[in-house]
């Protein structure tokens, strides 16, 4: 019976690519690729990634994951970083509301100095 609908699956595949061309094709092929991998998917996972390679977290991880069971270590490191990052989408979704993205800019710019600032001061 599968063999039956592979066949008739493989016949309907062969029909609708005679109608579209190579062109047609690529353009679905990358229209479902950019789908997935848009921009801003790209920038949030880019963000994300290279912000926590290396980090103390991550640091963190690899020691827990040296003790205890890599699955259940793995398990919670992705439940970890999906709530964190849940928060501070809907945190920033309702920021957005109430101030303007030039003032968040504007502060947290200020902010990062004020820290490197007390950071240098500290090690000095």
């Amino acid at each position: 019976m599968d063999s039956n609908l592979d066949t008739k699956i493989a016949y309907y595949i062969a029909k609708v690519e005679k109608f579209m061309d190579d062109d047609d094709l690529k353009k679905l092929r990358r229209s479902i690729l950019t789908q997935f991998f848009s921009p801003i998917f790209l920038k949030a996972f880019s963000i994300t990634f290279f912000g926590e390679w290396g980090d103390k977290s991550q640091l963190a991880t690899i020691g827990l994951a040296a003790d205890e069971n890599p699955f259940g270590v793995v398990l919670g490191g992705i439940l970890g970083q999906a709530l964190c990052t849940t928060a501070a989408v809907l945190g920033g979704k309702s920021l957005a509301a109430q101030i303007s993205e030039k003032i968040v800019g504007l502060s947290g710019g200020v902010l990062f100095i004020i820290f490197g600032i007390q950071s240098f001061l500290s090690t000095v």
